[in-house]
């Protein structure tokens, strides 16, 4: 799971504590001075005050520009409440979304490929955490290399028939066309929702041990009543 690095609630309100703490120094700093300069100025020619009235104007819009900051931050958190408090809803989902991390849950993988062209051979990887390739399938009939979305499943075996655990795994896919070129393709990840995170601002749903954000889910399936 690749996330982008956004500011977070907690980041925003230490910035906006960060420069209400700098406003007052440098506020104290500046009337100090100018305390100083008034009780030292010649009485016959009087400072203009026209320069340090603009000074103060200054600092007071500084100080209404944090505290909308101050303001925005704690709206900014209220919403990303909100947004974590809907996501539960998620839980026990089954979802699908761009993803190249796959879950394996209950000893099986499901993950879906697709093909931006017709392929001659079509060929799909699994590695484990450490980045070993543990199973891998050739991709023999016409359909699965036809252009389009392909489903893929996988049992959880290794090539000796050894049953893997579960846990996060990485998807790859190799596809050369028939002039020898490789094909475009891409990778979607299904998964059951076990819980929900949020990592540096972002909503995160978690399917084991594999996050895919929010607004990387293509599809929700609800999960099926137990038979009586």
């Amino acid at each position: 799971m690749a996330v982008d690095g956004i500011t977070s609630p907690k980041q925003a309100a230490d910035n906006v504590a960060t420069s209400k703490n700098k406003l007052a120094k440098d506020l104290n700093s500046f009337l100090t001075l100018l305390t100083s300069q008034l009780k030292n100025q010649d009485p016959l020619s009087p400072m203009d005050s026209s320069e340090f009235t603009n000074q103060l104007v200054e600092f007071a819009q500084v100080e209404q520009q944090i505290g909308m900051n101050d303001n925005l931050t704690s709206l900014i958190g209220l919403t990303n409440q909100s947004i974590v408090s809907n996501a539960v809803n998620y839980i026990g989902t089954t979802i699908e979304g761009q993803s190249t991390q796959v879950a394996m849950q209950d000893g099986k993988l499901t993950a879906a490929y697709g093909l931006n062209a017709e392929a001659k051979q079509v060929t799909v990887v699994v590695r484990n955490e450490a980045g070993d390739i543990v199973y891998s399938r050739p991709i023999d009939s016409a359909e699965g290399r036809a252009q389009g979305v392909h489903s893929f499943e996988w049992d959880g075996k290794d090539s000796n028939g050894n049953q893997l655990k579960d846990g996060p795994y990485t998807l790859s896919v190799t596809a050369q066309g028939a002039d020898d070129k490789p094909v475009e393709n891409y990778i979607t990840a299904f998964g059951r929702v076990t819980g929900v995170t949020q990592i540096n601002g972002q909503t995160i749903l978690l399917t084991g041990k594999v996050g895919i954000p929010m607004e990387k889910v293509l599809s929700v399936t609800a999960p099926q009543a137990s038979a009586n």
